[in-house]
């Protein structure tokens, strides 16, 4: 008896506290009279009827009183990189949606009648940001069971997340209808505390999130409601997730993202966190507006896929069509689960670029490993500037003129290929060991990054955002490079980019070529004339031919006047040239 009296007043502590969630007038689902939510009976002081009823339910458990949705089909999730299949809306989400999908009368019962309601639309519907229609496409999808693999888990036994009795994800997975402030900053009926996203980790273990850690799972840098956070918390790492994800409403229903990825990440609501709203160290999203950048603002709607790769058929990367959309969007550079502030060195990228895959030097897929997780970033270029076949110098574009070269080739990974005759250190060091020009600590046994001369203007300076985002020199350079004119007045501005690693003065003393400052000074050429500053490719050219970069401009040079169009490489420090230039006709002229 006394033990029976125990288990009595343990179920009767267990009833009331489950009524003390509900029955709170500030719990939303408070939906009697005495409920201050903005959508509550009229009369009806009853709090569990609007859901439940002990008889004639339906369906019976769990024991459910409101009218059902009838007569609508659903738009359900779908994403490329989603493995479950979603089904029709089933179980609990079903019971949620007759109120939620804005189709039924939040008073229409089963047992009940049709219970007036004031704040509702003329038709009793309920309305506003907590209808989520018929289209759940833009939700985290329900009704599935999900395909468990390294980045998708189970719930653990005797957590607050459950699966079904099918063993699917329904609304109840994740939400508490009974008790609202189990997370007190959202108040969003969540079955736990979902600061540092707790609750989407349960389920979603991202590669890198939190072994490296990512600066998206670790910074404590604000980020409030003014600035475009939607959970109630106020940093980066407390949003965790939803800095980036929303899970209902969201803007773009593929990875219910807060917006199009490059709004998601620098402009929209408040300019988001790597915009103008101070969240991240530096505004992004300015740079963008600069003469020369990435089309990452310019290319609308998104056209980039996650499940981007040179094996996927229909979202192909590097793109095999040259009619196929050309972008270059921010997670096509980086990962936000993965980026985070670590130095590596050439070649390897650093970590604002760790866990990317990319592309390597004989054109295959490539991961990202070692410390940081990264591949090396020149591989990450070759994503689009490798053999991608809609390239758009091809035709012309994007910021002409261009150099029209005596040998033509767009293909960065072949232009840099360490096999070529000739080619900056990006791959390997060069081939040509005399260099005398070089600055320290530039040795001919150097690496160089792409972002060493592709990349924010402002460098130069000493201030801004690094990365080849935006600049306001053509070929998004960091600093001046003159190449479009015949005649080029030489300074130490003119050709800024190429002084920042050979000596100014050691060049116009000859040191390596005899006549550096005859061609480059007295005959105002420029030194694109006659280098080409990427490579030049095994497959086109020849040592004997185009070592030192040679490869010339034919806007600016012409064949000899015996009709020759050559360099000949005699040896270190000498040559044989047969062309015309500057008006010169060297037929041949040997140095």
């Amino acid at each position: 008896m006394k033990r029976a009296a125990v288990l009595l007043a343990a179920g009767l502590l267990a009833i009331l506290s489950f009524a003390a969630g509900v029955s709170d007038p500030a719990n939303k689902h408070n939906l009697s009279v005495s409920g201050s939510g903005p959508m509550h009976a009229s009369g009806e002081d009853e709090i569990c009827v609007y859901c439940h009823t002990p008889h004639n339910s339906n369906p019976a458990a769990p024991l459910w009183n409101h009218a059902l949705t009838s007569g609508v089909s659903y738009t359900t999730y779908n994403s490329s990189t989603m493995r479950a299949t979603v089904g029709e809306p089933s179980g609990s989400s079903k019971l949620c949606l007759s109120c939620h999908d804005g189709t039924v009368a939040l008073g229409n019962t089963v047992n009940n009648g049709n219970l007036p309601f004031t704040g509702v639309d003329a038709q009793g519907h309920m309305q506003g940001t907590s209808v989520l229609g018929t289209d759940v496409s833009d939700d985290h999808p329900f009704s599935f069971a999900p395909v468990t693999g390294s980045e998708i888990v189970l719930p653990p036994a005797g957590d607050a997340v459950k699966l079904d009795a099918n063993g699917q994800v329904q609304c109840r997975s994740c939400h508490d209808p009974h008790v609202n402030d189990n997370d007190s900053a959202s108040n969003k009926f969540l079955v736990k505390y979902n600061r540092f996203s707790a609750l989407c980790l349960t389920c979603h273990q991202k590669q890198y999130w939190s072994s490296n850690p990512s600066s998206h799972q670790s910074t404590a840098r604000l980020y409030t409601a003014a600035q475009g956070a939607h959970t109630g918390y106020t940093d980066v790492a407390s949003n965790g997730c939803e800095s980036c994800h929303k899970p209902h409403s969201a803007a773009t229903g593929q990875r219910v993202l807060k917006g199009q990825e490059e709004a998601t990440c620098g402009t929209g609501a408040g300019q988001q966190c790597h915009g103008a709203n101070n969240v991240a160290d530096y505004n992004i999203a300015a740079e963008f507006n600069k003469t020369y950048s990435h089309p990452t603002y310019r290319t609308t709607p998104s056209v980039h896929d996650e499940s981007e790769s040179p094996s996927n058929a229909i979202f192909r990367m590097p793109e095999d069509s040259p009619a196929a959309d050309r972008h270059a969007e921010c997670p096509d550079c980086h990962n936000p689960h993965s980026a985070y502030g670590f130095s590596a060195t050439a070649p390897k990228a650093p970590g604002a670029l760790s866990g990317m895959w990319g592309i390597d030097t004989n054109g295959n897929q490539v991961q990202p490993a070692g410390n940081p997780p990264s591949v090396n970033e020149y591989e990450i270029c070759y994503k689009c500037h490798g053999d991608s076949a809609n390239k758009p110098q091809v035709s012309g574009g994007p910021w002409p003129p261009y150099p029209t070269r005596q040998i033509v080739q767009f293909n960065l990974r072949l232009m840099m290929d360490p096999t070529n005759p000739s080619y900056h250190p990006v791959e390997a060091p060069g081939r040509n060991i005399f260099v005398p020009s070089l600055i320290f600590p530039w040795t001919t046994s150097s690496r160089l990054y792409c972002t060493d001369c592709h990349n924010n203007d402002a460098l130069a300076g000493g201030g801004g955002p690094r990365g080849p985002h935006g600049s306001n020199y053509k070929h998004i350079l960091e600093r001046r490079y003159d190449m479009d004119a015949e005649y080029t007045t030489e300074s130490a501005t003119t050709y800024a980019l190429c002084y920042k690693c050979h000596d100014r003065q050691n060049i116009q003393d000859d040191r390596s070529f005899k006549k550096h400052k005859l061609h480059i000074v007295d005959e105002r050429a420029s030194c694109s004339i006659c280098h080409d500053p990427h490579g030049i490719s095994l497959t086109q050219g020849n040592s004997a031919n185009n070592s030192h970069l040679i490869n010339l401009d034919l806007r600016f040079v012409t064949p000899s006047g015996s009709g020759i169009l050559r360099f000949d490489d005699l040896g270190t420090g000498r040559g044989r040239c047969y062309l015309t230039c500057h008006g010169e006709d060297h037929d041949p002229e040997t140095y």
